[in-house]
């Protein structure tokens, strides 16, 4: 014990010159800096902002409330699990309305409606009218349309056009909300989206989305498809009673021409389409009320532009203005436009009434005015019933004398009178729909692109219509669903086949018992398309063009895990060698595949 102390003093004469050659840490861990960026700190507010909903641009359409069957209404979840990939894809959920599918993606896809050719078919984006333009001003091809654009879309059928109202994603949350989105297929399609959404508490708001889509040759010796989308708008809406909002729709596709060489000779089948087209609008609104009771007024001034594809550069100006009012029974609105050209003046009300418990009517009145001291007008009406035992009856109605495409110059108004009635059982289980109805003799105008295969749409004599839809649930995750539409007395039409008809069989589950939080979704569908022989339309001598009857069928698997989404979607499954329209073959076992994935905060 004695060494112990003699030991100490010999170790402590040893460590002293140690530690003056050990140099002193500058940066000891108790001086440390905080950390300036806590994770956990930002996620959790980032989740507190995706509970924070903000004001945003409410829709602009007609004030309800509106009869049962009047309306399909798509909302964004119903558009996401949807088996579609275009807007065109979308409108097959009509009765009676056929798809001029020049083949695969990529090519044409023109909405005929009962014989009426493309004026059947008119689009309101955001509540503004698009108006075509460009190469082709007879009517719109919605194959162009950006689908993942869109969160909310209505379909208003009349019994002898249709009305379809596109309505842009409205981010409605505190957290900003960006998607990505990438597919592949067949031929080395491709496409790309990537979107970006924020709004402040201040009342500005932004949106941006870019979409590209590359479709090579699929058919024939020439057929290649590219297209760009771009969306881009800026919005101030303070509270939820007013504001403004500005935004750009930017679209350039670049279809080449469809060429056939199997004959051994270069046969142009359908014209190409290559420019850029540009749709500004601004708008102006002020809402009484937070819902959607009350006064309600938009103003709205639109530019939209075409410039390439081997014609002038075209320009058409619109502005107007649309008043309402809607109370708990009765909705009113009027809508006032003034364009550049070839309808100066666009004028419609509206008006919906529910008084009673049991019936609901409506009424729609249109005056416009053409150039060359041309105009339209017509007067609609529907009338629906809710019946005992759960029936529902709707009659429709519209009358008047309209110029279907007012930029052909030489056309002049024709006389219309067309109505339908309809009647449907709704139930969990099972639901059905059985309409007939009458559309008066109509001469369209021939689609432009397919002019070098059907050159004209001959006139339709007055047209009776059987159209059947029903809905079966064998159990909660198996559905069967479909629609049948015939014209059974008149005169037959071109442009769409007989005893036309779209079945499918769809199985959806969540498979709660293995995933309680309810974060997976599985779709797996598979739907049969088929008609009758028909007639196309007319070649240059005025023959009938004949359509052969055909059968498709397609298939599609969907699931989902939180945000992320995937899908498999195959076309012409049982390699069917007829056509949509004679001479475009319909790619055989033509696949896409792709993802998309949603993030908030």
């Amino acid at each position: 014990m004695r060494r112990l102390p003699a030991l100490l003093l010999a170790l402590s004469a040893v460590a002293a010159p140690l530690a003056a050659q050990i140099p002193y840490d500058s940066l000891p861990p108790d001086t440390l800096r905080r950390d300036t960026i806590n994770t956990t700190e930002r996620y959790l507010e980032g989740e507190g902002d995706t509970q924070v909903y903000l004001p945003a641009a409410p829709r602009i359409g007609p004030s309800g409330p509106d009869p049962a069957m009047s309306r399909i209404v798509l909302t964004r979840d119903s558009i996401q699990w949807a088996m579609a990939e275009t807007v065109s894809d979308l409108l097959t959920r009509v009765p009676g309305l056929y798809l001029w599918r020049g083949g695969w993606l990529g090519r044409t896809e023109y909405p005929s409606y009962r014989y009426r050719g493309p004026a059947s078919v008119e689009y309101f984006v955001d509540g503004l009218p698009y108006v075509p333009i460009g190469p082709d001003t007879l009517g719109v091809d919605p194959s162009y349309f950006s689908l993942s654009l869109y969160d909310h879309i209505e379909i208003e059928p009349w019994p002898g056009s249709l009305r379809v109202w596109l309505y842009t994603r409205r981010h409605e949350r505190k957290a900003p909300a960006s998607r990505i989105g990438i597919a592949r297929g067949d031929k080395d399609l491709a496409r790309y989206i990537a979107a970006l959404e924020k709004r402040f508490e201040s009342g500005i708001g932004f949106a941006m989305q870019g979409e590209r889509m590359v479709v090579p040759t699929a058919s024939g010796s020439s057929s290649a498809f590219d297209i760009s989308n771009l969306w881009l708008q800026i919005g101030y809406v303070p509270n939820a009673h007013l504001g403004t909002q500005v935004q750009l729709l930017y679209s350039a596709p670049d279809r080449d021409p469809y060429v056939d060489a199997q004959s051994g000779t270069p046969d142009t089948l359908e014209l190409g389409l290559r420019g850029t087209r540009n749709d500004a609008q601004f708008r102006a609104f002020w809402r009484q009320r937070t819902d959607d009771l009350g006064f309600k007024v938009d103003g709205l001034v639109g530019r939209t532009t075409w410039g390439g594809g081997g014609v002038k550069d075209e320009e058409v100006r619109q502005g107007g203005v649309v008043l309402g009012w809607r109370g708990p029974t009765a909705g009113v609105t009027a809508r006032v436009f003034n364009r550049s050209r070839w309808t100066p003046w666009d004028v419609e009300a509206s008006g919906r009434w529910n008084g009673l418990s049991r019936l609901t009517v409506g009424l729609d009145a249109a005056y416009q005015t053409h150039d060359l001291d041309r105009s339209s007008q017509w007067l609609g009406a529907r009338v629906g019933a809710s019946l005992p035992l759960g029936f529902e009856a709707l009659a429709t109605g519209r009358t008047g004398s309209v110029v279907s495409s007012p930029t052909v110059l030489t056309e002049q108004a024709q006389d219309l009178t067309d109505w339908q009635v309809q009647f449907g059982w709704e139930r969990p289980r099972f639901g059905v729909e059985v309409g007939y109805g009458h559309t008066d003799g109509f001469t369209p105008q021939a689609f432009r692109s397919f002019t070098p295969t059907v050159p004209q749409l001959g006139k339709a004599g007055g047209t009776e219509w059987l159209t059947v839809g029903w809905r079966v649930a064998l159990l909660k995750w198996i559905t069967l669903q479909g629609w049948y539409s015939d014209p059974v007395g008149g005169e037959s039409g071109q442009g769409v086949p007989p005893t036309h008809s779209l079945t499918s069989a769809t199985i959806r589950s969540k498979f709660l018992r293995t995933f309680r939080s309810t974060v997976f979704d599985l779709k797996a569908q598979v739907a049969y398309e088929t008609w009758g022989d028909g007639v196309i339309g007319l070649d240059p001598n005025g023959a009938p063009l004949a359509l052969d009857g055909a059968s498709f069928w397609r298939m599609e698997i969907e699931f989902s895990i939180d945000a992320f989404h995937f899908y498999w979607d195959r076309f012409n499954a049982r390699a069917s060698r007829k056509t949509y329209v004679p001479g475009f073959p319909v790619l055989n076992f033509g696949s896409t595949f792709g993802v998309r994935w949603e993030f908030l905060n």
